[in-house]
């Protein structure tokens, strides 16, 4: 079994971060859902995602020195294999595979086959322990972080996605391993888990199944992205309340502030306190939005070892 530092882990997380398309697109790789998509961007979308806004956001990132740096999806925007290349360019300069880690968006799966080609491109940065694709797991510093896809192809003006069964069945294994290893269960997924919280043509489709799985063998906290915008909701389960938080996009200006989330997670002696710091983009910097602290009580905490 890990042991458990008792300073705790720093775990950094961003999402949707757009990163801008090339000048030139061949005009053969967007005879499909890409056109819209590509037209969208030209129009006004390069308006929204700024690079500039996103080199200020992860300077600030990298100044405060997380020890982990999860990210929820849409690094592209098309799901072309230059973008693919663009955003192994990113991550590699982010940090490393080992401290780094992703999982797609819909905008990386737009058309059918657009992630199965893509995806050897970033494999150090979504590969679990052991190489596993997903969900995938890494255990560090008392964490067990689950990285789960829900990155599909939709039709024209959707942007649903979906986990599906076999996921959702290895999904429920990793929690059950883990809580017996008194582990802190941090699962990461693109999609929101919680009804209301997008519109229903970019919703998660199997999202009932998942809350299953997760209020079944329990969860500490759950990480997504998709909205563009900050969401501090919660969900009920058979161990206890988790939160389930949404980060802002990371390159956006609008409809809110580009913005990343820092957690501080400690071992308490019956489970986590997990402190939570926004820091979004504004006018001359950055600067600290909503701040909350999460006090997570779970008796498997009393399963693990300390150092």
């Amino acid at each position: 079994m890990q042991a458990i530092p008792e300073r705790g882990v720093v775990l950094a997380h961003l999402s949707d971060v757009h990163l801008p398309l090339p000048d030139r697109v061949d005009w053969r790789d967007v005879l499909n859902k890409r056109a819209l998509s590509l037209l969208s961007w030209r129009r006004k979308r390069h308006k929204v995602h700024r690079p500039e806004v996103l080199a200020r956001l992860v300077a600030d990132l990298k100044a405060a020195a997380p020890g982990l740096i999860a990210v929820t999806g849409d690094l592209t925007n098309l799901g072309l294999p230059v973008e693919y290349e663009r955003a192994r360019d990113w991550l590699d300069a982010l940090g490393t595979p080992e401290r780094v880690m992703v999982i797609p968006g819909n905008h990386d799966a737009l058309v059918r086959g657009a992630w199965e080609a893509g995806a050897r491109t970033w494999r150090p940065y979504w590969q679990g322990e052991g190489g596993e694709g997903f969900p995938w797991l890494r255990r560090r510093g008392g964490l067990a972080l689950i990285g789960v896809s829900s990155a599909v192809a939709s039709a024209p003006g959707r942007a649903v996605g979906a986990v599906g069964a076999a996921q959702l069945d290895r999904l429920a294994g990793l929690l059950a391993q883990t809580r017996q290893e008194g582990l802190c269960r941090v699962v990461m997924v693109h999609h929101p888990p919680l009804d209301g919280t997008v519109r229903a043509r970019k919703r998660l489709l199997d999202a009932a199944a998942l809350r299953v799985v997760l209020a079944r063998e329990g969860v500490e906290m759950v990480l997504h992205g998709h909205s563009h915008c900050s969401h501090h909701q919660e969900m009920v389960t058979a161990g206890g309340v988790a939160p389930v938080i949404g980060v802002p996009s990371a390159s956006a200006i609008h409809p809110e502030p580009a913005a990343w989330h820092l957690y501080h997670i400690t071992p308490t002696p019956d489970g986590w306190r997990i402190a939570l710091t926004a820091r979004r983009h504004a006018t001359g910097g950055m600067e600290t939005g909503h701040a909350a602290t999460h006090d997570i009580v779970r008796a498997h905490a009393s399963q693990r070892e300390r150092s």
